[in-house]
């Protein structure tokens, strides 16, 4: 790992561990508090994704649209940063209320831990289209899903301890979007005709 590389890793660590206090509410007294916590972290790294990944130049505009499913918490962590400027767009955040909400505007979509049968249909309204898609949903890259979120840690089966990101890279590749290599050192690789190098989530 060369010095900017580094430095990128540094300045998200630094990210996960301060700006959840900083920029976000404070949870209520009735809120599960390490729920809480998963949630806003969550958020911290779809909001640093946006600095990692490149959409085709048909899908650009002067916005990134951010949208969440099923995901309330996040979508409450991730509104602060609406209006922030990156790579020189503006971030917008919404929340989806159905699957026929989704379409080539999105860039990024998170899905909360939804019914299969949702998180399905879902995933097959973004196949094909240049919508990255995220969740912390067990079974979510096996299903076609591009990143999960893995906060279960754990050894993969060649013995190695598991990273905190999965990529499907197949399903990265067929909507058109380009991961940058310093994510990609930080996760673990998977493609859709070969996920046996993990105990898949």
């Amino acid at each position: 790992m060369n010095t900017a590389d580094r430095k990128i890793v540094s300045l998200l660590l630094c990210l996960l561990l301060v700006l959840p206090w900083i920029i976000m509410p404070r949870p209520s007294p009735a809120a599960d508090p390490q729920n809480v916590l998963k949630q806003k972290i969550s958020a911290l790294y779809l909001y640093n994704f946006l600095l990692f990944v490149d959409w085709p130049e048909k899908a650009s505009s002067d916005t990134i649209k951010l949208a969440t499913y099923g995901a309330p918490q996040v979508y409450e962590a991730l509104k602060p940063m609406a209006g922030k400027m990156i790579k020189g767009k503006k971030l917008e955040v919404f929340s989806l209320t159905s699957p026929e909400g989704l379409d080539d505007c999105c860039g990024v979509l998170f899905v909360g831990e939804i019914e299969p049968q949702v998180l399905k249909e879902l995933l097959k309204e973004a196949h094909g289209k240049a919508i990255l898609t995220v969740s912390n949903q067990a079974g979510f890259v096996r299903l076609g899903g591009m990143v999960f979120l893995n906060d279960s840690g754990g050894l993969r089966k060649d013995g190695k301890e598991q990273k905190r990101f999965i990529i499907n890279l197949s399903a990265v590749r067929k909507s058109r979007l380009k991961i940058r290599s310093r994510l990609l050192r930080m996760s673990d690789i998977v493609y859709d005709l070969d996920p046996v190098n993990l105990k898949m989530p």
